[in-house]
């Protein structure tokens, strides 16, 4: 800490490439003051009498906004009346975390943490509050992260050169992000340097999570750029439950970036806090960078990397067969599935997932909850299936949707009433199923005795968890209030999850909610993989492809490759969908001819060769995110030393992929297809391709000197 001015004290942090300033203003107020790249000189935004940067939101019942707010969630009193106490800078291992503890007049202790990681333009935030007083304190609102300086440096105001992209994600179609300049999105300057104002306006814009589906509308992260200086900021919610994301007009003429789980005006989120009580935000990540879309999405996946469990399963990057998208489809038998069992073993698979439909003989959807096989789809016994994969060299697994039963499950009509969500005296039900409630230790301890038993009774060593329901905006069952049920049922859910890793380590566990609509770092920071999709259509499939290791980091994100024609061009297509990702393999693989069966053992053998690159790598996107109207999508992966380029022609026959650094090129190369079938050059600093039809697809290798 420095003084500054006399009176002024800062805490200062320049590491990984960021510039960090917290201030403390003469009445205790702690601000962050700026959290910028070091790339971009600029300094801290200057104090301003009555105008606070707030390092910390929150608001409590009983109390109102400094000034007019609208909807805004930046300018609480409450959060100006906590005042600094004291700071301590830990090193950690593999970085460190600072601590900035503040206090309120009414007894309620904050403990900001930002944790920096060696080697990374990234920080992740988030605050403890305790109720060290005598009285109950309501809580409605507390950010996990909050800055009033985006798009500070340069000369122009942030709303003349601000692009904010937004994160679109729905059910199979995930990850088709959209970018829109800042004024379009109503972050204006109207009311910000207009004739005699104040230099702030209440318009915001905002997006949000708003049950347990946390990906069901959107992405929980974002991605703000300044189009003059180059500065990108990157950021995520690692919430797996409801989630805010809010840009809005900050006093001084600056724009605000503001994150959150749940909220009280946009989710009905409350908490009494009694004495003795704490409660802990759920964290954000945050990454700084110059340079634009590329070095963002790069910094925030090593972020990840940092801040997920560590297992085996994401350093090996095994290659998964599950019988379900375009084979199977919940319909398996012993019959069936040893066939196809033979298929993924000579393909070269090394696990092997049985999907849904294996606990019940007839419509299997209502009826999930007490996971005992069918004995009518499995004669022999599902034991015999599994040990069938355990003689082929598979390790076997299975299909599981812990977190529900069915309407129709025996089991769930014989049980009481707060074993799940309920609503207004009643359970909830979403399609055909309850919803369990893992706030009780009850359901926690019978989820994990069906996990204990399918390991012990068929050496499962795989899970596929599914999650096709939503519990809408909780439940009102012993709880403050049905927003904060959820946030209290996912720290259960994610606290079994990590006590079953510890009992099995070598466990992979799948996550997937009908596709990617869970597909968030609450849950990802503990499972090893996640589905992303469940479109069937292969040529969408690439649309996602394309774009989906912006959610996720390229080795958790499962791809599916599955063909269902035997026809050389869509093969090679579904493979190149999963090669720079983690493919799923499934599809219709009776039809395969051997030429088929010849290409898709062909990528996997590749994939095996390059799948430690794929890693280490980082994501780029050389012509920005795709979407449904692109006629080229490209991604890549750059490697330490080699950059991987997949490049798919749905709408032409003919690409132009801008090369970074083309002059230090020493070779491109086609590596699927081996006999590469295309003709490709480099010209004026672009990869030209010219494929033999539409709707094709080709990997290529780029080897600098």
């Amino acid at each position: 800490m420095s003084d500054q001015n006399g009176n002024m004290k800062t805490i200062e942090l320049h590491e990984n490439g960021l510039d960090i300033q917290f201030r403390i203003r003469e009445n205790g107020v702690v601000e962050l003051a700026d959290l910028s790249s070091q790339e971009v000189k600029k300094a801290a935004m200057e104090p301003k009498e009555d105008i606070y940067y707030p390092a910390v939101e929150i608001h409590r019942s009983g109390t109102g906004s400094l000034n007019m707010h609208a909807y805004k969630n930046n300018i609480n009193q409450s959060s100006v009346d906590f005042v600094y106490e004291k700071h301590e800078l830990k090193e950690q291992d593999g970085g460190k975390e600072l601590e900035i503890v503040m206090v309120s007049p009414e007894k309620l202790k904050a403990v900001y943490h930002m944790r920096l990681f060696d080697g990374v333009p990234a920080v992740q935030t988030w605050t403890e509050i305790t109720n060290e007083g005598s009285e109950d304190q309501g809580l409605t609102y507390v950010s996990s992260f909050i800055y009033q300086g985006i798009s500070r440096g340069g000369n122009k105001p942030y709303y003349k050169k601000t692009d904010i992209y937004v994160p679109f994600n729905s059910w199979c179609c995930e990850a088709q992000w959209q970018k829109y300049d800042a004024e379009t999105l109503n972050l204006n300057g109207m009311v910000v340097d207009g004739f005699n104002h104040q230099g702030y306006g209440l318009n915001r814009y905002c997006y949000s999570g708003k049950g347990t589906w946390s990906t069901c509308e959107y992405l929980p992260m974002g991605i703000a750029e300044d189009r003059e200086t180059g500065e990108t900021y990157i950021f995520q919610v690692e919430s797996s439950g409801q989630w805010l994301i809010e840009y809005g007009s900050a006093q001084g003429g600056n724009l605000y970036l503001t994150i959150s789980g749940a909220t009280e005006q946009e989710h009905g989120w409350y908490k009494n806090l009694k004495p003795g009580e704490c409660f802990t935000t759920v964290p954000a990540g945050a990454a700084v960078v110059k340079g634009g879309l590329n070095p963002a999405v790069a910094a925030l996946t090593r972020y990840r990397r940092k801040v997920r469990r560590a297992n085996p399963d994401d350093e090996k990057l095994n290659v998964v067969f599950n019988d379900y998208m375009n084979c199977l489809m919940g319909d398996p038998t012993t019959e069936r599935e040893l066939s196809i069992i033979d298929k993924a073993a000579e393909l070269g698979c090394e696990y092997y997932c049985l999907d849904a439909g294996w606990y019940d003989d007839g419509f299997w959807w209502d009826r999930v909850g007490e996971w005992k096989e069918a004995s009518g789809r499995f004669p022999g016994g599902l034991k015999e299936v599994c040990d069938y994969a355990h003689s082929k060299g598979l390790k076997m697994g299975l299909w599981l949707e812990i977190e529900v039963m069915g309407v129709a499950c025996e089991l769930a009509n014989k049980l009481p009433d707060d074993w799940f969500v309920c609503r207004h005296g009643k359970r909830h039900i979403d399609n055909k199923r309850y919803m369990l409630d893992f706030r009780n230790p009850e359901v926690r301890k019978y989820c994990r005795d069906v996990v204990d038993r399918l390991i012990r009774d068929y050496g499962v060593e795989y899970f596929k968890v599914d999650y096709n329901v939503t519990m809408g905006y909780g439940s009102e069952l012993n709880s403050d209030s049905c927003a904060d049920a959820i946030r209290e049922h996912y720290e259960c859910l994610h606290q079994w999850y990590e006590e079953i890793f510890r009992d099995y380590p070598d466990l992979v566990v799948e996550n997937c909610g009908s596709g990617g609509q869970r597909m968030d770092y609450g849950m990802l920071k503990v499972l090893s993989l996640q589905s992303t999709s469940d479109q069937t259509d292969y040529l969408y499939n690439a649309n996602i492809a394309a774009n989906v290791a912006s959610a996720v980091a390229p080795e958790q994100g499962g791809m599916w490759v599955y063909p269902y024609e035997d026809e050389e061009e869509h093969v090679i297509y579904n493979v190149v969908n999963g090669m720079l990702l983690r493919p799923y393999i499934s599809g219709m693989v009776w039809k395969l001819g051997e030429n088929s069966m010849n290409r898709m053992k062909e990528g996997i053998a590749l994939y095996k060769e390059i799948r430690e690159e794929v890693r280490d790598g980082v994501p780029f996107f050389p012509l920005g995110f795709g979407t449904l109207k692109s006629e080229v999508l490209a991604y890549g992966v750059k490697a330490e030393k080699n950059t991987y380029l997949s490049v798919w022609t749905p709408g032409t026959t003919e690409a132009v992929i801008p090369l970074e650094d083309a002059e230090k090129i020493s070779k491109v190369s086609v590596i699927y297809p081996k006999e590469e079938m295309c003709e490709y050059k480099i010209e004026n600093g672009n990869l030209a391709v010219k494929m033999p039809q539409e709707k094709a697809a080709r990997l290529f290798k780029i080897e600098m000197k």
